[in-house]
């Protein structure tokens, strides 16, 4: 079925109208036509081109007199041979022990790039050089013929007694001094002096001195628990409290007499809970005369008191 399919198909594309069949047979002729005309001009009706070619032969001859003169030349220069360095001798030098022109140039490109004969086969891995011409320069070379190695003494080896030497008698040992580790205040150091100490880290350092700032500086090293990064890690606390040493008087103290809610809302004994009371009883009962004097305000308990009262004065 479908081998019916396409056969039907190629009909159709060369079932053509008798005007496209003529069309068509026109074509085919107009392109032979073409064709055989450009075959016949190309083979039997084009001019041919004459190309003079006296003046490039005349060239090339010329070229090769030239050539052979240079040649000539260079094989009638007397070769001298005497000694020499190569790193010192001049063009008219080398000239004379045999090198042609361009020899002399790619040595001369050598030196001028840095480059020095050091040794005498140094000369010979020129690639300008050829090997016959080496060989007949190198008696006559004033370089040496290979490096000399520096020779140093033989080292004796060395014992445990060379390198720990007992101690005589009139040899006093000096006297251990054990190592004591100095405690660090708290309310004056910063992130840099605590991270130095064993245990503690940045993120510790940071957490208690902003803590410490807070506040207006601890009172006991207790307070070390109620820092944020230290709250869960009892362990940490505890090797703190035997590094660090408390200054009392170092606190910052709020004057409550005169300060305003802010200030008494931004200590972390406070905030605006108490804040707020303690700043209404002043402005109703006046003045306090002593720090004690906050526990009148009611919501001032004996356990907020305690915590708070380093922190004020009535100055």
């Amino acid at each position: 079925m479908e081998k019916e399919y396409w056969k039907e198909r190629i009909k159709d594309v060369f079932n053509l109208h008798w005007a496209e069949r003529r069309g068509f047979a026109l074509l085919l002729v107009v392109l032979v036509l073409i064709a055989a005309g450009r075959v016949i001009y190309l083979q039997w009706l084009r001019p041919s081109l004459a190309v003079d070619l006296a003046p490039l032969q005349t060239e090339m001859q010329a070229w090769l007199a030239e050539r052979k003169a240079a040649s000539t030349k260079a094989d009638t220069i007397a070769v001298q041979l005497v000694p020499f360095d190569p790193n010192t001798v001049d063009r008219a030098q080398w000239r004379a022990l045999g090198l042609s022109d361009k020899q002399v140039d790619g040595i001369e490109r050598y030196k001028a790039k840095g480059g020095q004969f050091r040794v005498k086969r140094d000369l010979g891995k020129m690639y300008s050089i050829r090997p016959e011409q080496f060989e007949a320069l190198e008696p006559f070379i004033l370089l040496p013929d290979s490096f000399t190695r520096k020779t140093y003494p033989e080292r004796k080896p060395r014992t445990y007694a060379d390198r720990y030497p007992a101690k005589t008698d009139e040899q006093e040992r000096p006297a251990f001094k054990p190592f004591v580790r100095t405690k660090v205040e708290v309310n004056t150091a910063d992130t840099i002096t605590l991270v130095a100490l064993p245990g503690i880290g940045p993120a510790f350092a940071r957490g208690i001195v902003k803590y410490r700032d807070l506040l207006g500086g601890f009172v006991s090293l207790e307070q070390l628990n109620e820092v944020y990064v230290l709250k869960d890690k009892p362990d940490a606390v505890l090797r703190l409290k035997e590094l660090l040493v408390v200054d009392s008087l170092m606190v910052r103290r709020i004057p409550i007499n005169t300060c305003t809610v802010e200030e008494l809302a931004a200590h972390p004994y406070l905030r605006w809970k108490l804040a707020k009371p303690l700043i209404a009883y002043r402005t109703h009962h006046g003045p306090f005369k002593t720090v004690a004097d906050i526990r009148g305000c009611t919501l001032i308990d004996e356990e907020v008191f305690r915590k708070l009262a380093p922190y004020l004065s009535v100055e």
